[in-house]
């Protein structure tokens, strides 16, 4: 294959994989299935990484392949896999249209920022703490762009077709419900896509070799990468084109050196050269051919004492849990509850990545992004929102889309005895109380029966069992009392089994009279 048509393939390839990603985050049917989407976040680097340290086996063969790719290869992930690379090339790409003459220039790259960055996110991520990564991680920050803004408008571009297809008496879409986000994801999810929008359109793949974790690792491995683009000395002309069209800003056409640690492999550069001046082949250090930067003693031993200082002043677990808020009413304050498969608040925390694929998959959409219900550890994780919906009792689809593992696949069987939380009713809030007026919505909605009625004082009154009740919120949801419900779920910040609901045989039933004619 020529050299030439590597752009071409790259092009293809990344189209290919962005496409799902892009539709798997605004599925409003949910016709993707789980493994499907499984496969498509698997070559994910950072979940993966994430899913790594935790202990889970699952999807450690994709890691490995993308690691294999860099050293073979360089950064095509950032390329090729990257859904965030992806949208990045399509905003530099729009303004290389509306304005031809603007081009890139070698810049050098500010690895003291972007290592140090890398340097204090893992650290953060050992102690506990996603917060830094939640902010720069590339695929979560795509999720959360695409479900916090674009799910939204292609729901009501759904519900306004299916009206108009309707009042036809043309029945092929249904409406979808809409559930309005939070004026605080909002405003985040634009802040950081302006913020992508001007870096890409301005300086190409900036995020990915200033802020992007995922680069900065991969950056760190394509440094002994075994193919590379090279200058061909002997076919270059010095025309320059190579270095204008580089949107890393890592090629210097003056001396003829790659900084390929900061390169994407875009392949833009190859396809842009008149002369066949630049080769992508097998690397041999010469001291005419190098395409790194000598190594700089000073910046290392910067970057390790940073390291070191994030390392003492770096909070432990048990720090980690007192910001978390604690109760401090009798009744209303409560911790988050984390989705079942979670294990409990602590070791959910320390692993999601808050990409919301999670948020958009829930069929119910009882999982809502947070801001800071967990603590800044958990700043922006998704928890269990009762206001909207119940968790529906046989339902593991979250867990199976998780991506990083922060949320564990659960058979429904056992996903029906795992307790995230207790029911809690308050009786002086109660309407049966309040109003004199006969009610049972919990216990009506109850999957476990462990919310059932009594009879005390002459009335109806919601009573609880701790040992069958899982804290789905089906009890929660439905209560009518206002403005307080009567009757809440209260989290367990470790997640506990609960025992097995007894059922009870149905009676037999009397034969009917032979001569019974119905």
């Amino acid at each position: 294959m020529a050299l030439r048509h590597l752009r071409t393939v790259r092009v293809v390839v990344s189209l290919l994989l962005f496409l799902p990603v892009l539709f798997m985050f605004i599925d409003l049917t949910g016709i993707l299935p789980a493994w499907w989407i499984g496969a498509l976040t698997a070559p994910e680097f950072i979940p993966g990484v994430v899913r790594l340290f935790s202990g889970i086996g699952a999807g450690v063969a994709a890691l490995l392949f993308v690691t294999g790719l860099t050293l073979t290869f360089g950064r095509v992930y950032c390329s090729t896999i990257c859904p965030l690379g992806t949208l990045q090339d399509f905003f530099s790409r729009l303004n290389r249209r509306r304005n031809s003459r603007r081009r890139f220039r070698f810049r050098r790259q500010n690895y003291l920022l972007h290592y140090g960055l890398l340097g204090i996110t893992a650290v953060l991520g050992v102690g506990g703490s996603f917060f830094l990564l939640n902010i720069i991680e590339p695929f979560s920050n795509f999720g959360r762009m695409c479900g916090t803004l674009l799910r939204p408008l292609a729901i009501l571009l759904n519900n306004g077709i299916a009206s108009l297809l309707d009042a036809g008496h043309v029945y092929l879409l249904f409406s979808a419900p809409l559930r309005v986000p939070s004026p605080e994801s909002v405003v985040l999810a634009c802040v950081f896509a302006g913020g992508l929008i001007a870096a890409s359109y301005m300086r190409g793949r900036l995020f990915c070799n200033t802020l992007c974790p995922a680069g900065a690792l991969l950056g760190l491995i394509s440094r002994i990468s075994i193919f590379r683009i090279v200058f061909d000395r002997a076919a270059c002309k010095d025309c320059g084109l190579c270095e204008k069209v580089c949107k890393a800003e890592c090629i210097d056409s003056g001396s003829m050196r790659v900084d390929f640690s900061a390169c994407v492999s875009c392949f833009n550069c190859i396809d842009a050269c008149p002369t066949a001046g630049l080769r992508y082949r097998a690397f041999r250090r010469a001291a005419s051919d190098r395409s790194s930067p000598p190594f700089n003693r000073r910046r290392r031993t910067i970057l390790r004492g940073g390291m070191g200082a994030a390392l003492m002043v770096l909070p432990g677990r048990d720090t980690l849990k007192a910001v978390l808020p604690a109760p401090t009413g009798k009744s209303r304050s409560k911790l988050p509850i984390s989705p079942p498969g979670s294990g409990g608040i602590e070791r959910f925390t320390s692993r999601c990545t808050a990409c919301h694929l999670c948020v958009s998959a829930c069929p119910t959409q009882v999982l809502s992004p947070s801001l800071l219900a967990y603590g800044p550890g958990g700043f922006l994780q998704p928890r269990m929102d009762y206001s909207v919906s119940p968790c529906t009792y046989d339902c593991v689809l979250c867990g199976e889309v998780c991506p990083s593992g922060a949320i564990l696949p659960l058979a429904p069987e056992a996903k029906k005895l795992v307790q995230i939380g207790k029911a809690r009713f308050v009786k002086d809030d109660c309407i049966v109380i309040t109003k004199k007026t006969e009610c049972g919505a919990c216990s009506e909605h109850c999957p476990t029966k462990a919310v059932h009625m009594v009879k005390t004082d002459g009335l109806f009154l919601p009573e609880v069992n701790d040992d069958i009740c899982i804290g789905c919120g089906s009890c929660e949801h439905p209560c009518p009392s206002t403005p307080n419900k009567a009757i809440y779920v209260e989290s367990n910040p470790v997640h506990l089994i609960a025992r097995k609901p007894e059922t009870k045989k149905a009676e037999p039933q009397a034969a009917p009279a032979a001569d019974f004619p119905f």
